[in-house]
């Protein structure tokens, strides 16, 4: 099977965008995305805490927040490694992949949350208004970080990598939520967990198209 290489045009936008790019080298580039995703990830912490931060979740059993709370922070970590970064393709993650993310993200946050119903008695009844919110106030940041370090960088599937991004920040802020809220029943987490992270996908969409794509020069 003959291996698929970019065009030339395609090519010549790659190289004419690396050339008005001040040259990083990948470790500095490294270091520098962590530490804007880092300040980005903090961003929402203050809302956790002003509305209650980690004892909001005392109705549900320590052991129980921790294990849904590490399989949602897998989820996020698994996510960003594709969205986030490249991989060693000159052109990025191929379309397939990227679609992949924005579509299984809140399909697998569904799934993952609702598998705890039922292993406790929930403390309360909520719609999820909060939890929405503050999954938007901490991943919003996360997805305005990546698509200022994404910039201009992406010469296929911009659409789609920005819904990558979206679903991948989205992600995150969830494990914020998840250490914050005791719900896990289904209707409390299509409207607080899930709705969220798929208004991210949409936004990082939208958004991908005017911010990630490479300019025609």
């Amino acid at each position: 099977m003959t291996p698929v290489t970019p065009s030339s045009s395609l090519r010549e936008k790659i190289l004419a965008e690396a050339a008005a790019t001040k040259s990083r080298t990948r470790s500095e580039g490294r270091r520098r995305a962590v530490l804007i995703y880092t300040v980005a990830a903090l961003v929402g912490m203050p809302l956790f805490f002003y509305w209650g931060g980690f004892g909001h979740t005392a109705g549900r059993p320590v052991p129980l927040t921790a294990g849904l709370s590490v399989g949602a922070l897998l989820l996020a970590l698994a996510s960003a490694s594709v969205a986030w970064w490249r991989g060693k393709s000159q052109v990025g993650r191929s379309q397939t992949a990227l679609l992949a993310i924005a579509i299984l993200v809140p399909i697998v946050t569904y799934v993952w949350m609702v598998s705890w119903n039922g292993r406790y008695v929930e403390p309360f009844h909520r719609v999820g208004y909060r939890c929405f919110a503050m999954t938007i106030a901490s991943g919003s940041p996360l997805l305005v970080a990546a698509l200022w370090l994404r910039k201009r960088t992406i010469a296929v599937h911009p659409v789609a990598g920005g819904a990558a991004l979206g679903a991948a920040a989205g992600a995150f802020g969830g494990v914020t939520v998840d250490l914050w809220c005791p719900l896990t029943n289904s209707a409390h987490v299509l409207v607080g967990h899930v709705a969220p992270i798929v208004l991210l996908a949409l936004v990082g969409m939208i958004a991908g198209r005017f911010v990630l794509a490479i300019r025609r020069r």
